[in-house]
């Protein structure tokens, strides 16, 4: 009995912690309700700090289940939550807890100081904290904002490295992720057919810019439980090429009940990426099929996968359907080249290009558009609507940084390649083109819009570095 009081000491305290929450939380909410929900964030916070410092691999899917599902209680509680310092304090719990567990050396440990993706990592790091000695950019304190987000998606990427200790980890977060990703896609779904909650239609109504990006013609753009329609539109398309790739696995390998599930889910993430209407996502799917086709053309299955995704594709194109709202929206991502937003991002983009090659250094950090006028108001780029994530970062950072970045790019996809023809397993080589894959959109998606700086999505990507970087190890 002490011995297994022992072993499972942290486990109780954290169950006596949330016991102790049961009566506390009534009592001070019937006095203050705001007090009430404070102190109740304030309790399962510590208990989910424990849990963290405890167990790494709780504390990553801990924390990856906040950044996706968040904005909902945003939303419902009506008040913006400060996630920022919750992640961060999640984060750090988990990886001093690593640091502290005697038999850390054994998992397949990562030598984090000759890791290429790694070490570009650290090369991006050190020139943005450089950046504050940017003569061009005004607001210092910027530094400071930059240094936590970069260091946040640094320790996540580290943290993945830690818990994914063997090719069996790398299977269960694809799993994990994939039914994160399809819960969000249903009530995605629900959101288009039966219409917002009160509560969400206030955060819609609560600016003009909200009402804008969620209403295109009338008609309501979903966001699911993530921050916009535009990542969420982007993580469907991530989320559909992966079922995808998954559905090409032979009957040993996947079988007929999984898949079943798995083209549910695929039929979730598509209709829920349509009802974004997000005409990046829509395009980046041909894009991540065409690299896993380049790489399995000999493969049976991906011939039929391919010519099924043709036969559906050039239906939804052509056929007969000119009523349906989200089709057309579908159908203007690929047919016809008069789209006046589109001629707009161009003719910004052109007419920014000399400040590009006259500041080498960029502007400095959150100079451009709504981040500009907040922080550096007066500023040249304050204002300016980047429209693209790749243009953020030649704009404010300068074009070193931009090929810096493309070149991380480039190895992780390149790494992932090789990893398909390394592997021997056929469920590990297509997860790893998979990567290959979803890396290649969500680079597309960066060049179209800014969907690689928001939260949900930079986390999905710096875990997919993270799941590199080990692969080699496993």
């Amino acid at each position: 009995m002490l011995e297994a009081i022992k072993e499972n000491k942290w486990n109780i305290f954290v169950g006596m912690l949330l016991l102790l929450a049961v009566p506390m939380i009534p009592y001070i909410t019937s006095n203050d309700f705001k007090s009430g929900i404070l102190v109740l964030f304030a309790i399962f916070g510590s208990a989910l700090a424990f849990l963290c410092f405890n167990n790494a691999k709780v504390g990553f899917y801990i924390t990856l289940s906040t950044v996706i599902t968040v904005r909902w209680f945003e939303r419902l509680y009506g008040q913006e939550i400060q996630v920022g310092a919750a992640i961060d304090f999640m984060l750090i719990c988990s990886l001093i807890g690593t640091m502290l567990q005697k038999n850390r050396k054994g998992n397949n440990p990562v030598n984090y100081l000759k890791e290429p993706l790694l070490l570009i990592m650290y090369i991006q790091f050190a020139y943005s904290m450089m950046e504050g000695l940017n003569p061009n950019g005004s607001n210092k304190d910027t530094v400071i904002i930059f240094f936590r987000l970069l260091l946040r998606y640094l320790m996540f990427a580290v943290l993945t490295t830690v818990v994914m200790k063997k090719k069996e980890d790398v299977q269960f977060f694809f799993k994990f992720w994939l039914g994160l990703s399809t819960i969000s896609a249903i009530y995605g779904c629900i959101q288009e057919w039966f219409g917002l909650m009160p509560w969400e239609w206030a955060i819609v109504m609560s600016s003009p810019e909200k009402l804008a990006t969620t209403m295109i013609q009338g008609h309501l753009r979903i966001f699911s439980t993530m921050t916009d329609p535009a990542v969420f539109g982007v993580l469907m398309a991530c989320g559909s090429v992966l079922c995808i790739i998954l559905l090409t696995a032979s009957l040993s390998v996947i079988n007929f009940q999984k898949k079943l599930f798995i083209g549910m889910a695929l039929l979730f993430h598509l209709m829920a990426l349509g009802y974004s209407g997000t005409r990046t996502g829509y395009v980046i799917i041909p894009a991540g099929l065409f690299l896993f086709l380049l790489v399995n053309l000999h493969k049976r299955n991906t011939l039929i996968t391919a010519m099924v995704c043709t036969v559906i594709g050039g239906a939804i194109l052509f056929g007969p359907f000119y009523g349906n709202a989200t089709i057309n929206r579908v159908r203007s991502a690929f047919v016809g080249t008069d789209d006046a937003s589109l001629n707009v991002r161009e003719i910004n983009r052109h007419s920014i290009q000399p400040y590009i090659h006259t500041h080498p250094i960029g502007g400095g950090l959150f100079t451009c558009g709504g981040e500009g006028r907040a922080y550096n108001p007066g500023h040249p780029l304050a204002g300016f609507p980047p429209d693209s994530g790749f243009l953020r970062t030649a704009l404010e950072l300068g074009w070193p940084m931009l090929i810096v970045v493309m070149f991380f790019y480039f190895l992780q996809m390149s790494t992932c390649i090789g990893n398909y023809f390394r592997f021997t397993n056929e469920i590990d080589k297509l997860l790893a083109i998979a990567i290959a894959a979803m890396t290649f959109e969500m680079v597309i998606s960066m060049y179209a819009q800014e969907s690689g700086g928001l939260m949900e999505s930079a986390f999905f990507i710096n875990a997919l570095t993270g799941i590199v970087i080990k692969s080699k190890y496993l």
